[in-house]
């Protein structure tokens, strides 16, 4: 009798041993499951859309580069920021490279993503009479525009202090 007497204490103390975990995992969703779960949304949405991003931002540093090296600059043009564009016109821009190397290729090291601008590392390996030399560490920046499109920054990079992401 005593044994029976046992088990059914030790169940009883089991069960609600049981009821009480089972009521403090309710209690700390309830309180902070919301929270949690919305911390949890928002850390993957905004992850998945920073490499969006960084992989658009990517693609039209690589196509401008290839624009360029093609020497296609009226098309290169096109990709240049609002505000670069009325600072001078496609023949303007074709001027800039009169007395240039010739870019033979990119490598795009970092992408740093601060709200509406965008600074691009990379290294950019060039040629003079037949001799290549690689410019380490050049930075270009872009600008999103009020169409949401990612432009190039390349006549006023001083209008805008990066760092903080603000309009000198």
């Amino acid at each position: 009798m005593q044994i029976n007497f046992l088990k059914i204490y030790k169940n009883k103390i089991l069960t609600v041993r049981i009821l009480v975990i089972i009521l403090a995992i309710f209690l700390f969703f309830n309180f902070s499951g919301c929270t949690f779960f919305s911390n949890v949304k928002s850390f993957f949405i905004d992850k998945f859309s920073a490499d969006e991003e960084i992989e658009e931002v990517t693609e039209i540093v690589n196509t401008f580069f290839d624009l360029l090296i093609d020497k296609e600059y009226e098309k290169a043009y096109e990709y240049l920021s609002s505000k670069d564009r009325s600072m001078g016109g496609p023949e303007d821009f074709s001027d800039e490279f009169k007395d240039v190397t010739d870019i033979v290729s990119i490598d795009i090291k970092w992408v740093d993503i601060k709200s509406n601008l965008a600074v691009v590392g990379m290294d950019i390996t060039d040629s003079y009479d037949g001799e290549e030399k690689v410019f380490k560490d050049v930075e270009v920046s872009l600008l999103r525009e009020e169409e949401e499109s990612w432009k190039i920054v390349f006549w006023n990079q001083k209008d805008y202090d990066l760092e903080s992401n603000i309009k000198i």
